[in-house]
């Protein structure tokens, strides 16, 4: 063995070893709790223990928010444990224990601590003050300046308002196409008889099955305006298929609105390459999800309808989009996040955003954080664009979603008219 990855293998043994401990340590205090929860003095010590932790931890020289943290978390175990635990759900908590310990440390705390931030005025010239003593000043009277800041205009010199515009129409745009194209392409691989399925199955998800960072860079290039394949293509196919009428030179790609143009300095030619080259990424996805959904619809289903007399469309729309729903509308939002927060696309078609005017937010976000250094007011900027993603997740599942079977009002039936009794009937023997 190379004695170099000495040092490597020993940092990740430490690392091994250090998790183990934690995991021990989190097996041992969670026995604990559940052999003293019904002791009469069982709060008052969780009290105390979380405040004697979050004293030390202050004391050791960290933050107010690692230290309330650390005084928090005993006191909220101690008080789950006595009002809803109880004693209870011991296997569910021995196997719920490890997963808990990982999502507290690698989730909920850096979450807490970058909403800490958000309040304060991080930045590079505060960051050797914040390394050294650990405290940051607020950001304005009441810790807020940062969140204000965020609907201004910013370093990059666009609006909030021009850029949230362009986020959206962004994930407009490529959940649209990915949807309909990626539908289409499975209607057609669904076609019953197709030789070649398999082989035009494997080509049609390579986009997807490629390296995102190897795909953007390749297309890139082909964008590229004197030597990219976009441009040449243009070129090429207009001097080859175009012709005169009345002396007047026509070129079809032209005539359509194809033309050689200088696709990175153009804010809105690049916006359309950014968005040509995620639409290329994204159809594979939904392809694969409409086909395995196309796939498990029952063909006898097709078959009464057809001999019902539906003709194609009208089992198009009456049974295929029905029970494409509970498939495509998940994919649909999870493409929609995926497209909202989609990163590398925007960064690297604007060459680390060396050119401007096809930011979203999250390219935005990254530039205030890694490029002007403002760490406070990213993090603020982040809690906004969580908000605004939780939002319109809700709208969309309350446009789309399933109504439950008790918001389905039943029609009320039409009282039955009663027929009038006969002269001399008697009324006791008219009705069973």
């Amino acid at each position: 063995m190379n004695l170099s990855m000495m040092p490597a293998i020993l940092e990740l043994m430490k690392l091994g070893l250090i998790l183990l401990l934690l995991l021990g340590a989190a097996f041992g205090y969670m026995l604990i709790n559940y052999k003293v929860w019904n002791d009469r003095f069982y709060l008052p010590i969780k009290i105390m223990f979380g405040i004697s932790l979050g004293l030390f931890f202050k004391a050791a020289g960290s933050s107010w928010m690692t230290a309330g943290f650390a005084m928090t978390l005993p006191i909220l175990v101690g008080l789950y444990f006595k009002y809803h635990l109880k004693g209870r759900y011991v296997a569910a908590a021995w196997f719920l224990a490890p997963a808990v310990l990982g999502i507290t440390l690698l989730f909920v705390y850096p979450l807490l601590y970058e909403f800490f931030l958000s309040f304060h005025d991080l930045s590079l010239k505060t960051f050797a003050d914040w390394i050294r003593k650990g405290e940051v000043p607020l950001a304005g009277a009441f810790g807020l300046e940062n969140y204000f800041e965020v609907f201004r205009d910013r370093a990059t010199g666009q609006s909030f308002v021009v850029v949230l515009g362009r986020t959206i129409l962004w994930t407009v745009v490529n959940v649209v196409f990915h949807v309909g194209l990626g539908l289409a392409l499975a209607l057609c691989l669904n076609t019953p008889g197709m030789r070649g399925m398999g082989l035009y199955r494997t080509i049609l998800t390579l986009p997807w099955v490629m390296p995102q960072v190897i795909a953007v860079l390749v297309w890139r290039a082909d964008f590229n305006e004197s030597v990219g394949f976009i441009n040449q293509f243009i070129q090429v196919t207009n001097q080859l298929v175009s012709f005169e009428i009345g002396g007047r030179l026509i070129e079809p790609l032209t005539w359509l609105g194809f033309q050689t143009r200088s696709w990175f300095t153009d804010p809105s030619a690049l916006f359309t390459a950014a968005c040509i080259v995620n639409i290329w990424l994204g159809i594979p996805f939904m392809m694969i999800n409409a086909l395995g959904a196309l796939q498990s619809i029952p063909k006898s289903v097709y078959e009464a309808a057809q001999i019902d007399g539906a003709g194609t469309l009208s089992r198009f729309r009456h049974i295929t989009l029905p029970l494409l729903k509970p498939v495509m509308v998940p994919a649909s939002l999870l493409g929609a996040i995926w497209t909202f927060n989609n990163l590398n696309v925007i960064y690297l078609m604007t060459d680390r955003g060396r050119y401007e005017g096809a930011d979203i937010l999250v390219t935005d976000l990254f530039k205030q954080s890694f490029t002007y250094y403002r760490y406070g007011f990213a993090a603020a900027y982040s809690f906004v664009i969580f908000a605004i993603l939780c939002v319109l997740t809700w709208l969309q599942l309350k446009l789309t979603g399933e109504k439950k079977p008790e918001d389905i009002k039943p029609r009320s039936k039409p009282k039955e008219k009663e027929a009038p009794l006969a002269p001399g009937t008697n009324f006791s023997s008219s009705r069973v």
